[in-house]
């Protein structure tokens, strides 16, 4: 097995693990709205197996580009080589040690701060995903095949769509804060189902977009002639 095929498996493995943990992580979460007769402890011990669970999603996506930007630099269809790859590396490795210390410092003023960070970085990526797509699937360059460009272009989506999960996630964070205070009453359980069932369409966004990515990636020569 060369080095491009060893490429090739990690890339399929990132989007598997990014797509299954996910389905964990939203299995976990029904499970803390669904059974309000649990304990609290019961209840805070489901919500620090979800957290730990998250965090495959996350390492999973910082690690989907950079293999990615390895393949691509591979085909030589990528502007993205030599020192640029080793930035793109070092980058998500530091994007990666900066997820894990939110999750480590979770629920102190630093997290909080960090956490922001985090979503500022996100749209950045985000921002830079969605311009090099269009630019490629334009014709205006950037990546040499036009599968590329779309790939990346669903890549950008499922992207969005876990900041759309963090956004819409948020009752329910602030419900099971209160869950914790006050325990379990009306208002607070209706927080959380509020949050999980907003989050819903943008978790199945990401297994729709991955699914997407995953068919080009795989179907690139007949759809595309490349």
């Amino acid at each position: 097995m060369d080095w491009q095929s060893v490429l090739k498996l990690l890339h399929v493995v990132t989007f598997v693990y990014w797509v299954g943990a996910d389905l964990g992580v939203f299995y976990s979460a029904r499970l803390i709205i669904n059974n309000p007769q649990y304990s609290v402890a019961t209840r805070q011990v489901l919500l620090h197996n979800l957290g730990i669970i998250d965090m495959i999603p996350r390492y999973m996506l910082l690690l989907t580009f950079p293999v990615g930007a390895q393949l691509a630099a591979g085909l030589d269809a990528s502007p993205l080589t030599g020192g640029w790859l080793w930035l793109i590396w070092i980058a998500s490795i530091a994007w990666i040690v900066f997820v894990t210390i939110i999750h480590q410092r979770e629920g102190q003023p630093i997290a909080k701060t960090m956490a922001r960070i985090d979503l500022m970085l996100r749209y950045a990526f985000l921002a830079f995903l969605v311009v090099t797509a269009i630019m490629t699937i334009a014709g205006g360059g950037f990546y040499k095949y036009e599968w590329i460009g779309w790939k990346v272009l669903g890549f950008a989506a499922a992207v969005s769509c876990g900041i759309g999960i963090r956004l819409s996630f948020t009752p329910f964070i602030v419900g099971f804060g209160r869950l914790v205070k006050e325990g379990s009453n009306p208002e607070v359980e209706g927080l959380l189902r509020k949050g999980l069932n907003g989050a819903v369409p943008w978790v199945l966004g990401i297994w729709v977009f991955a699914a997407i990515v995953a068919f080009i990636g795989l179907s690139h020569e007949r759809l595309f002639g490349t």
